[in-house]
């Protein structure tokens, strides 16, 4: 994860598993000028929950995509802390881990029942609603798109979304810069289950139960390759006791014949 600060009070910060402070103090793994900034402001702790933030001091400022948060809150890429005055956008440790080759735009495939793909508003005027995704969905200012953002930053035509196959595309319609993918200004990006999309200051997480995640191609490879050696393994262990079987048998058959052979000779045959 990187802390990025928009109005330049740091140098980008990329934070690791484990704790981070910001404020004002000497000591602070961020220190930060600003009066409006507490001696020690809040924690972000990286961990296998995700990314916890926990105020420090409960009389300072903190804003979370313009919500205020008293004690803790789990924060995800794409959001904005607001530590005072000083806005801090959470991204990915680089900005190319965001895919933005795009293939042509594909016709719409029939919608799905129910959808596939939704749209959580987590701020703005959309905060708590749920938008579906089905053949396209247009987003802009103007009244006639599925997803009507009301702000100076988005163009009345902004962006469209379309859902194709396993695939999911977002693509800027108008050069705004009013868009972004896990913090990341894009103009196109091929987005995934889980990930934040901001239009002016309107933030959406992406549902979309079933469809590939965020780095999941790497991780089935894997889970392939070590799927094929516990295949492996299960297969030599099944055809030990297959053979140690095999051998035990031959053994009895040759004592049977020798003990048939030993009667045969006691009768005089």
């Amino acid at each position: 994860m990187r802390l990025s600060f928009a109005n330049g009070e740091h140098a980008d910060v990329v934070v690791g598993e484990g704790a981070a402070s910001l404020g004002n103090a000497e000591g602070n793994t961020v220190v930060l000028s600003g009066r409006d900034v507490a001696a020690w402001h809040a924690r972000l702790t990286v961990d296998a929950r995700g990314i916890v933030l926990e105020v420090l001091d409960p009389a300072a400022r903190t804003h979370v995509n313009a919500r205020p948060v008293r004690e803790k809150a789990l924060l995800r890429c794409g959001d904005v802390l607001c530590l005072g005055k000083v806005m801090i956008a959470l991204k990915a440790d680089r900005d190319d881990l965001i895919d933005t080759r795009l293939p042509e735009q594909a016709a719409a495939a029939p919608p799905t029942y129910p959808p596939r793909v939704l749209l959580r508003g987590v701020s703005g005027s959309h905060f708590g609603k749920a938008i579906a995704v089905n053949r396209r969905l247009t987003i802009g200012r103007d009244r006639s798109c599925d997803l009507v953002v009301d702000e100076p930053r988005v163009a009345p035509h902004h962006a469209t979304i379309e859902h194709v196959g396993e695939a999911i595309y977002l693509r800027e319609i108008a050069p705004t810069q009013g868009t972004a993918v896990n913090g990341v200004r894009i103009a196109g990006a091929v987005v995934h289950p889980g990930d934040q999309l901001t239009f002016g200051h309107s933030h959406f997480i992406v549902e979309a139960p079933g469809l590939p995640a965020r780095g999941s191609a790497g991780a089935d490879a894997d889970d392939t390759d070590r799927a094929g050696a516990a295949a492996d393994a299960d297969e030599a262990a099944l055809a030990e006791p297959r053979a140690q079987g095999a051998i035990w048998w031959l053994i009895g058959a040759a004592a049977l014949i020798a003990l048939a052979l030993g009667l045969l000779l006691h009768r005089g045959f």
